[in-house]
């Protein structure tokens, strides 16, 4: 079937000010007149209820790198050989396409998302969506990345052609620092996916299961005196719904700080803390289910979600958890995984300090605010932290962050995070954690305050049982990326690539 392709106005993603806490990710919206280019399509002949997972072909994507021939060699060669690669290879594994393009995609134009048309699309290229990478050197300005999603199939409506344009500035060359390029491969997962369908600019073009335009799914609902914007598509709401514990969910809260064009095309963070489409780039994050359950919402892919990673924010706390002030009494809300005061605790993860803070996207619901500098998986953080010689760094020891007032020298030392290995035995109500602190062990078989001998203060113990299911449980980070199996909770990664996540290629 000869298609014809409709241009999208363009979907601009700019993150400022790229540090190791967060920052905003702000969208621009340029009206474009359409421009029509044909292409094939092919359609799906659904049966009742949809097609299983396996009739469709997982998505095949292609990067273009002839823009980033003027940015400096060794940021193109990380660029073109470690970054991409593997947000490419994470995607092309957990998205299968309802809709894949049957013939290559052929440009005969000049001119391309705003570059000239690079080679591959002058000759034709077999895919289902191709990604053009540009950079420039911004030294005065607070954007890291812009994305703009080009074009869309008139058919499915599906965007296949999209542009990435990165700040030399603030996004890095990570080629020898692994907290950092995995932190440039969540900035770039996330700019993918705004492209892939998640923009308010996308919602009115997605699909039901039946391959019909989905209608009356975008709602205003009341918070807390104000309408929020929420996006209720079926399989999502009730994904929500089983999640939060909450049956009358109207849907997906989406980010509602009207200061900024975060609103509507990022997920609420006063709701999903820490969740990877959240506006701004918080640096222990995840990509969860609710991430790839927006990709199953625009009708035009099936995520496998076994690529989704392990999320808990939130979890069975009910519908006051959504539409409860974090001021009110009748929760417990530092058991919801907020905090309060001006505190230092562990992250939600458990993978390192920071200081409870909130921001204009919380709803001034305090979280901890991550500090690279007490991250367990930091080998430098040994130069920040109390008492050092007791503790475990690095990315692959599987050390784990607990707070508490330990110190050598004084039993009224403010509380701090620690990075100690630790072993979970037993099962159930049985279930006890033991938290190596240096040539010493302690067990916790409750949540409280353990003191260690020779040492004043306390460790706060968690609750054994919800440590050892949530934080202390070992995963496959992303599921290996594509690039691995997970055996045991560890990736075995196929030859040539290496990493906890298998995330580097060699």
């Amino acid at each position: 079937m000869r298609l014809s392709i409709l241009f999208l106005a363009l979907i601009v993603i700019s993150l400022p000010v790229y540090s190791y806490g967060h920052a905003g990710c702000t969208h621009d919206h340029v009206e474009q007149n359409p421009e029509i280019i044909e292409t094939e399509e092919f359609i799906p002949k659904l049966q009742e209820g949809g097609r299983v997972l396996a009739d469709y072909p997982n998505v095949r994507m292609t990067a273009d790198y002839e823009a980033l021939n003027s940015a400096p060699a060794a940021y193109k060669t990380y660029m073109e050989t470690q970054l991409i690669p593997a947000v490419l290879d994470y995607y092309q594994a957990a998205l299968k396409v309802k809709y894949p393009l049957t013939k290559k995609v052929t440009i005969s134009s000049s001119t391309v998302c705003g570059l000239p048309t690079p080679s591959i699309l002058k000759k034709g290229v077999s895919t289902d969506y191709i990604i053009l990478l540009d950079s420039t050197l911004d030294e005065e300005g607070s954007w890291v990345a812009e994305s703009y999603s080009c074009y869309l199939s008139s058919s499915s409506k599906r965007p296949y052609i999209a542009k990435t344009v990165f700040n030399r500035a603030l996004l890095k060359d990570a080629s020898n620092n692994v907290l950092l390029h995995e932190k440039n491969t969540y900035l770039m997962l996330h700019e993918m996916l705004h492209t892939l369908g998640f923009s308010k600019s996308l919602y009115k073009y997605f699909l039901d299961v039946n391959g019909n335009l989905m209608t009356n799914h975008i709602k205003t609902v009341n918070l807390l005196g104000a309408d929020r914007m929420v996006l209720d598509v079926p399989s999502l709401t009730e994904r929500a719904r089983n999640f939060f514990g909450c049956s009358n969910l109207e849907g997906i809260f989406l980010e509602d700080d009207g200061s900024s064009a975060s609103y509507g095309s990022h997920l609420e963070r006063r709701q999903f803390v820490n969740e990877h489409m959240t506006s701004g780039l918080i640096y222990t994050q995840r990509i969860s289910e609710f991430s790839l359950g927006l990709l199953e919402a625009t009708g035009w892919y099936l995520p496998d979600y076994s690529y989704a990673e392990p999320y808990w924010h939130g979890q069975g706390k009910g519908c006051g958890f959504i539409r409860d002030q974090c001021s009110s009494s009748k929760f417990d809300w530092e058991g919801y995984g907020y905090c309060s005061g001006s505190s230092f605790d562990c992250g939600t993860y458990g993978l390192g300090g920071g200081k409870c803070t909130s921001d204009s996207k919380s709803d001034n619901c305090k979280y901890i605010k991550p500090d690279i500098n007490y991250h367990c998986e930091n080998l430098d953080a040994a130069n920040h932290v109390r008492l050092p010689s007791l503790q475990t760094f690095g990315r692959e020891v599987d050390s784990k962050c607990f707070s508490g007032t330990l110190s050598s020298t004084s039993s009224s030392a403010s509380t701090t995070s620690f990075c100690f290995k630790y072993n979970c035995t037993g099962s159930g109500l049985s279930t006890k954690l033991q938290v190596n602190i240096g040539t010493k062990t302690i067990t916790c078989s409750k949540e409280g305050k353990v003191s260690v001998s020779g040492y004043k203060g306390t460790i706060n113990c968690p609750d054994p049982l919800t440590f050892c299911s949530t934080i202390g449980k070992p995963y496959c980070p992303r599921n290996c990326m594509g690039r691995g199996t997970c055996v045991n909770n560890k990736c075995v990664c196929k030859p040539g690539f290496t990493g906890k996540d298998c995330g580097i290629a060699l």
